[in-house]
Order: structure tokens, then C-alpha cells, then sequence
């Protein structure tokens, strides 16, 4: 790694070794049941356990872009913003990662994949719509500090059973909304209906992948933002983005909202819920954010 990066940070490295724990733990509660039915079901329940943590570490960063609408682009295509990872990339030592966009307007940004080699980065059109170029570089720099400090493969994994269950959850919602009439709206409501057990499962697993990726997600995203700032060394223009990205979460519309829900976790930000909604929130506050990076800045400053 280059100089340009802290040494390796032991909080965030044993929130991660937490995380998979607790991953773990939720994989034996769902497995635990089917064993008490019997042998073969505990085998078939524990292979299918094997098979989603096998998926979730090759296949969740494919179910990301999907949930954002999001497309692989290349140099040709968007050539500036290759032009930035190419030089992040020069500057960390990191193989180059894939690059993404998404047509959400609403800004943000995410990283995926199950390691350097491997990884994607996407922003949306919200996002560069509303920040400055110097702003998107910053943004970009936090993602590939999420591929440089390798919490890629752990967030994908944890957050894989929240991510598959909330895609599931919104096409579910959907069946209950739109302008259908008569009959095509009653059997949207008989398949919503059949669905019900389904989507309660869902919820519950949503929820359950939530809260096990709230040990890892909030140092996540202050490793991200320290690592990100010193790659571009303007610590400044990181703390700009991510107040021009919270104003674009508050001026949302709900729908524009509700598509981030899936890779709420992966975002580079995220709404924030009030009270003790606050206290579950997968990142941390906008103003501790910015106390940090106002802190590195004065450290650049000064030669530290």
C-alpha cells in the first residue's frame, strides 16, 4: 500500500472478525430448526446455508447494481470518471476496480465485490448531477478505501440476507401499489396476499441483516472516509460531498428512498432516522464525519 495510507486500523479489523461471527451465528440459528426435524433435513438446510454464504460472497455485488439500475461502463463511456480511479488507483496500489453507473437521481455512492480484484464502484446520476468534479473524486476515493481497507468481502456477506430480502420486499410493496383496476388489480392483490408468509420471513431477515452489519458499518465508513481523504489529500472536499449527498437523502422523495433501502449499508451515506431510529442507523452522524475529516485536514496542514 502506499504512503498515502494510515496503518491498517485494529478497530475496524476486529469489528470485521465480529461480523463474520455473528454472520455465522445467524446462518446456525436459521440452520438449527431443520436439524431438530430430522437429519436429512438438517443436511439439506445446512447445504443451502453453505450455497447462500458461497453466493453472497461471488454474486452480491451483481444483486447490488441490480437493485440500483445500475450499468458497467467504460473508459470510453465515462472517461472522467475513469481518469479518477485511474490515478486513485496509481496511488494506492489497488488493481483497478470496476466502474458503475446508475440513473437514480437521488445522490450516492457504493462499493462491492469480494476483494480487490474483483470489486465494482458506482455512483449515480443524482450524485454528479449535484457535486462538483473535485467533490466526485472524493466520493470515489471513499469507495476504493473500502476495497483498500478490505471490508468489501465482509459487507458482502453480511449484508447479503438484508439485501436479498429487501429486493424481495420492495417487488412485494409493489404489488399493492400502481394505478391497476378490476381484475388486474385484485389478482395483484391475491398474489400479494399468497406472498404474505414469504414477505414476513423476509422482513424478519432483513432486520436481522441489518443489525449484524451495525457491528462493522459505522467504523466501515469513518475508516473509509480517513483512508479516502488522505488518497486525494483534500480532506475538505470529501466533507463538502458528504453534506451536498445528506441534503439530496433529506430532499428526496420517499420512492427515490425507498430504492436505496437494499444497499442502504453500502452507500456512502444514508438517511438518518431520529430518536431510536438514530441509534440503528448503518452510518454515523454527518457531524462526527466531518469532525474527523476537519481533523485530518488540520494534520495535513501542519505536516502530521
Amino acid at each position: 500500500m502506499g504512503p498515502t495510507r494510515d496503518a491498517p486500523d485494529s478497530g475496524l479489523t476486529w469489528r470485521m472478525l465480529a461480523t463474520m461471527t455473528l454472520v455465522t451465528v445467524v446462518y446456525a440459528a436459521a440452520v438449527l430448526p431443520a436439524f431438530l426435524a430430522g437429519p436429512a433435513w438438517g443436511a439439506a438446510a445446512a447445504a443451502v446455508a453453505a450455497a447462500l454464504a458461497v453466493a453472497s460472497s461471488r454474486w452480491a455485488d451483481r444483486l447490488a447494481l441490480y437493485a440500483m439500475d445500475a450499468r458497467l461502463v467504460d473508459a470510453d463511456e465515462e472517461p472522467d470518471l475513469h481518469a479518477v480511479l485511474d490515478r486513485l488507483c496509481m496511488s494506492s496500489g489497488l488493481p483497478k476496480p470496476r466502474l458503475a453507473v446508475s440513473a437514480l437521481g437521488i445522490p450516492n455512492a457504493f462499493a462491492a465485490g469480494s476483494g480487490p480484484g474483483t470489486a465494482v464502484v458506482c455512483v449515480t446520476d443524482g450524485l454528479r448531477a449535484r457535486l462538483e468534479p473535485a467533490e466526485v473524486a472524493a466520493v470515489l476515493a471513499h469507495e476504493t478505501a473500502h476495497v483498500a481497507n478490505r471490508d468489501v468481502l465482509v459487507t458482502a456477506v453480511a449484508s447479503f440476507p438484508a439485501l436479498a430480502a429487501g429486493l424481495f420486499l420492495g417487488r412485494w410493496t409493489d404489488l399493492f401499489r400502481g394505478g391497476r383496476r378490476g381484475a388486474a388489480r385484485a389478482a395483484a392483490w391475491g398474489a400479494g396476499l399468497l406472498l404474505l408468509p414469504a414477505a414476513v420471513a423476509a422482513a424478519l431477515l432483513h432486520g436481522a441483516g441489518t443489525l449484524v452489519g451495525l457491528a462493522l458499518s459505522r467504523h466501515r465508513e469513518l475508516c473509509a472516509d480517513s483512508t479516502g481523504a488522505l488518497l486525494t489529500g483534500r480532506p475538505a472536499d470529501l466533507a463538502s460531498a458528504l453534506g451536498k449527498v445528506d441534503d439530496g437523502l433529506r430532499d428526496a422523495s420517499r420512492d427515490e428512498r425507498r430504492a436505496l433501502r437494499p444497499v442502504r449499508a453500502l452507500c456512502v451515506a444514508a438517511a438518518r432516522g431520529e430518536g431510536a431510529a438514530g441509534l440503528l442507523s448503518t452510518h454515523p452522524t454527518l457531524a462526527r464525519r466531518t469532525e474527523r475529516l476537519t481533523a485530518i485536514s488540520r494534520r495535513l496542514a501542519s505536516g502530521g
